[in-house]
């Protein structure tokens, strides 16, 4: 009995020492807490016309339009290849010489991918080639969410910048929406093809950005996307009057852009309505550093300073447009 009864003290001895060594090394170290704030602003803006753009934007990488196997003359004789896979060839470039001194030569840019062909000597057959990919009919796929998928149409303009390049821009046009699309928990998608031409600065892989106008309004009457508030599915707007005293106006909207909303409805120029933005700061603090912090600053004064954080509002431009929330 009394050898468990000293077993059971050891062990809360050790159970102590280890709750206290875990405080202590927390305290040295210095436990992480967050710190934040939130602000609100109200600030008021003119109702006023200006001309609305609804875009989608997407990105993706440039592919080949075209992938070719080249098969050379049966009648002739392999001698050897004058490029290497992976190798860039311009039009009129030799790809491969014959036994008799004469090339096979590209009729476009394009990259060399693969080659299969006999040994030096031997007579090129139909099961020889040369794979290559076209620099100069480019593509890329971009997806497209079913929310929008109705909006797209094949042959609409698309406005195309390089990540490498952003000063540069392409006009593409789509040229094939699939008719079948992959469900993912967030939402079904659409695969999209876009075409455009190389000005033969292009590389096949790089990233560029899309932009496709979807729908465009010309001198309608607009609000900020943050002064737009929702109740019961019903939009509306707080409207300052001349004299300073506010209502709630109830209001239909059209299509947005980043930053303003149609009015199709409840507004005219010139009205005053408020806008409000909620800004949230926060900063990540340790208790070592509050504790140095107290240090320097003397008792009773408080340590300041902290890292903005993003903006809200009260409004998703995503929702839709009519009577929901008014689409980009």
């Amino acid at each position: 009995m009394k050898k468990k009864t000293i077993k059971m003290i050891i062990k809360i001895i050790i159970i102590i020492i280890l709750i206290l060594g875990v405080f202590l090394l927390g305290r040295k170290s210095g436990l992480k807490s967050d710190v934040s704030n939130t602000t609100v602003s109200v600030t008021e803006e003119n109702v006023t016309k200006r001309t609305i753009k609804k875009e989608l934007s997407n990105s993706g990488q440039i592919e080949t339009a075209t992938t070719e196997k080249i098969i050379p003359s049966t009648t002739k004789y392999f001698k050897t290849m004058c490029v290497e896979d992976d190798d860039t060839v311009q039009t009129g470039e030799n790809i491969l010489q014959y036994s008799d001194g004469t090339y096979l030569t590209a009729t476009y840019n394009c990259v060399i991918i693969s080659h299969s062909l006999p040994e030096t000597g031997n007579k090129c057959t139909t099961s020889n080639y040369i794979e290559v990919k076209s620099l100069d009919n480019l593509v890329i796929n971009i997806s497209i969410n079913e929310n929008e998928i109705n909006d797209i149409k094949e042959t609409q303009e698309v406005t195309i910048v390089p990540t490498a390049d952003t000063t540069k821009q392409y006009t593409g046009t789509i040229t094939k929406i699939n008719s079948v699309g992959t469900y993912q928990s967030s939402g079904t998608t659409y695969e999209a093809t876009i075409s455009f031409a190389n000005d033969g600065t292009l590389k096949l892989g790089m990233s560029v950005s899309c932009t496709i106008l979807l729908k465009e309004q010309e001198n309608v009457l607009t609000v900020p996307i943050n002064a737009v508030q929702t109740n019961n599915n019903q939009k509306y707007v707080i409207v300052v009057d001349e004299n300073g005293t506010t209502k709630n106006v109830d209001i239909e909207t059209g299509i947005s852009d980043d930053e303003y909303v149609e009015v199709t409805t409840g507004l005219e120029e010139g009205q005053k309505v408020q806008v409000t933005t909620t800004t949230t700061q926060s900063t990540q603090r340790s208790n070592s550093n509050k504790e140095k912090m107290k240090d320097q600053n003397g008792p009773g004064e408080a340590p300041g300073g902290m890292d903005q954080g993003g903006m809200s509002g009260g409004f998703d431009k995503r929702q839709g447009e009519g009577q929901g929330a008014p689409s980009k």
